[in-house]
């Protein structure tokens, strides 16, 4: 069937307003900043208890996106949170027996995210949802397999996330590069080493930065300069307050310049994601501080 000009525009048009829909359903806005939260704000709670505190979080915090930390979604047998563990590492070697208790934890959550089934994700997304929440990220650690690299995408995918977030060892590039064409996904580098980093962006094309502003005040890395020469190949962002060389702190308290990175990104009128991510003492499992930093945010990009 032949459309007349008449008809095309109307149907291209009827596909522009699909997709304004889409993006409008969780808040999206075109070329603007969105504010959300990176759950590792309440790194402190386990499995078990997290997800109802990340969405009450959210809604009080009114922050419709996130980015969710593994510890959030695998079961915390995997990942003991305190007293030691992956955020409170122990200051001495471990010994021989503790190695073997790791490298069989490690097996064991590689048989975990090899067997469970999608419709575990499918539940976690949707309990998202039906608040009108979305998962937009998924912070992880990547096996050491094709197979289990291969598992985590789809894990992403099925909680509703169009990037993984990753702090990618050099070992591990090529595996999760191939990965990352396969499923056509997004892959945002936390930034360490931003020589390394920017080797692996050369590596696919669905690799992108996602830095932390807060991680790169207390490396004594100016945050705005290092934003305004690598904007181009960031995903996202982690706001975060802190000292050069000291801790982080309560935002506005540092000297990260939340507000100079907030405002060039309005300016530029760049799309792009800020997840709030307050890590400083007292938090962990505490909605109060996540809504001051949003608060404190918000007032800055003019979103009342």
């Amino acid at each position: 069937m032949k459309l007349s000009r008449r008809q095309f525009n109307h149907a291209i048009g009827a596909v522009a307003a699909i997709a304004a829909c889409s993006r409008q359903s969780f808040g999206f806005t075109e070329n603007s900043i969105k504010l959300g939260l990176n759950t590792w704000s309440l790194r402190a709670l386990s499995q078990e208890e997290a997800i109802p505190v990340i969405i009450q979080t959210m809604k009080q915090a009114r922050l419709q996106e996130c980015q969710l930390l593994f510890t959030h979604v695998e079961p915390a047998k995997f990942n003991p949170v305190f007293p030691a563990g992956i955020f409170n590492p122990p200051k001495s070697s471990p010994t021989p027996q503790q190695l073997e208790e790791q490298k069989a934890t490690a097996a064991a959550l590689t048989e975990w995210r090899l067997s469970v089934p999608m419709s575990y994700f499918e539940d976690i997304r949707s309990t998202f949802e039906r608040q009108g929440l979305r998962i937009k990220s998924y912070s992880n650690r990547f096996g050491s397999s094709e197979a289990e690299i291969d598992r985590l995408f789809l894990m992403a995918k099925t909680l509703g996330a169009d990037s993984i977030v990753t702090r990618l060892p050099a070992a591990s590039t090529s595996m999760v590069a191939a990965a990352a064409d396969k499923h056509r996904m997004i892959v945002s580098l936390q930034v360490s080493d931003l020589d390394e980093v920017k080797k692996q962006l050369a590596v696919s094309q669905y690799f992108r930065m996602d830095p932390d502003i807060g991680d790169l005040t207390k490396a004594k890395i100016n945050a705005v300069q290092f934003v305004e020469t690598n904007y181009t190949s960031m995903s996202a962002f982690d706001l975060k307050d802190a000292m050069p060389g000291g801790p982080s702190v309560p935002f506005g308290e540092g000297e990260a310049r939340i507000k100079a990175v907030l405002q060039f990104f309005k300016n530029k009128q760049v799309p792009i994601t800020a997840y709030v991510d307050c890590d400083y003492a007292g938090t962990g499992r505490s909605p109060e501080e996540v809504v001051k930093c949003a608060a404190y945010a918000r007032s800055i990009i003019g979103q009342a």
